[in-house]
């Protein structure tokens, strides 16, 4: 199954951080490996599921399922260890194909279970998670996610989406500082522009630059992620 996904995408690195049952031949961490002469198997036939571990947060757009005889599934997804808190982005469905590559429309995301409900028996080949990383990126930055998200979606085509790097560099650089942070995040949506502002300035020196841009040209966010290109090309 082919799909054509965005330049900025890359298949990212995790680990199985957890599963239900594994045979002895048949590992789980088989799903790490494309190659088709392996493949996780639990040897039973309902309820067992995976969970894995993405080595850096991110963004994920897409997961790849190369099943091997998995009937019916759920895919539910989190940026905290706390499964009961994971939000289904994938209902329980039915496997329909061989290869399967679902779209997560840029998902917020650190850790992704897998909950196979039917299978003849369970097994897998290989897992793909498909999206961008996003260093730093923690729960309480979601309020931050959820504003500037649309613009990433609506930039996907550009691999140097400058909404995608201010995101990726308030997470990185303010992650040591959510503890004094987590009032502002948490009233964040309040006055988003402007909380915006306010995170950015704490970023980098870029932030004065806005008070030189007529208000009245531009959407106030795409004006802003202008600014943050000049200022990046400036000091490279």
């Amino acid at each position: 199954m082919e799909v054509e996904l965005e330049p900025r995408v890359k298949v990212l690195s995790y680990k199985v951080k957890g599963v239900s049952r594994e045979s002895p031949s048949q590992k789980a961490s088989h799903v790490l490996d494309s190659d088709l002469r392996s493949h996780w198997s639990s040897a039973t036939n309902t309820k067992e599921w995976l969970l894995l571990e993405l080595e850096e947060p991110c963004l994920l757009s897409h997961i790849r399922i190369y099943n091997k005889s998995v009937l019916e599934w759920e895919i539910a997804v989190g940026l905290r260890y706390k499964p009961e808190t994971f939000v289904k982005v994938r209902p329980r469905c039915e496997a329909p194909r061989r290869d399967m590559i679902y779209p997560l429309n840029y998902t917020p995301c650190r850790y992704v279970r897998i909950s196979c409900l039917r299978g003849n028996p369970i097994a897998i080949f290989f897992i793909q998670l498909i999206g961008v990383s996003v260093t730093g990126l923690e729960a309480e930055f979601q309020p931050v996610v959820s504003h500037i998200l649309p613009h990433i979606i609506s930039h996907k085509q550009d691999a140097h989406d400058m909404h995608l790097q201010l995101l990726q560099d308030i997470t990185n650089r303010l992650l040591v500082f959510l503890p004094q942070l987590e009032a502002d995040l948490a009233s964040f949506l309040d006055d988003g522009e402007k909380n915006l502002r306010f995170l950015s300035m704490l970023v980098g020196p870029f932030y004065p630059i806005l008070h030189t841009v007529n208000e009245r040209l531009v959407e106030p966010l795409d004006r802003f992620c202008a600014c943050y290109q000049t200022f990046l090309k400036n000091s490279s």
